[in-house]
């Protein structure tokens, strides 16, 4: 038991030094709706009542952190690329592709989030 144990956190230090986003989570009762809240390297958004989505906070144009929501949007600081938080699609700005899609579920009161 004790090296299935040990294998089993090597391999998963392994993994997590190897991803580039860390698993995070929230209470539901933190998103506000209409907006997001940021979470390690992911946004949560509540774009409408009950809804929840949850995207990469890098920017598809240059890998910037997107570390800044105002209402239903996402906003780049390196180049002010701005993304809907409905769906993750670019609203203005050089950014051409959308925010990245997370992987998001719900346990109990709280949703978790990691990569997809």
């Amino acid at each position: 038991m004790f090296l299935l144990g040990t294998a089993t956190t090597f391999a998963g230090a392994v993994l997590a030094a190897c991803g580039s986003e860390k698993a995070g989570g929230v209470a539901i009762s933190d998103v506000p709706v209409g907006s997001a809240v940021l979470v390690d390297n992911f946004i949560i958004a509540q774009p409408s009542a009950g809804v929840y989505k949850a995207y990469s906070n890098v920017c598809p144009h240059q890998g910037a952190d997107i570390n800044k929501i105002e209402g239903g949007q996402a906003i780049c600081p390196k180049h002010n690329s701005v993304f809907s938080l409905e769906d993750g699609s670019v609203v203005s700005g050089p950014a051409r592709g959308a925010m990245a899609p997370a992987k998001l579920t719900k346990e109990g009161d709280q949703l978790q989030v990691a990569r997809a």
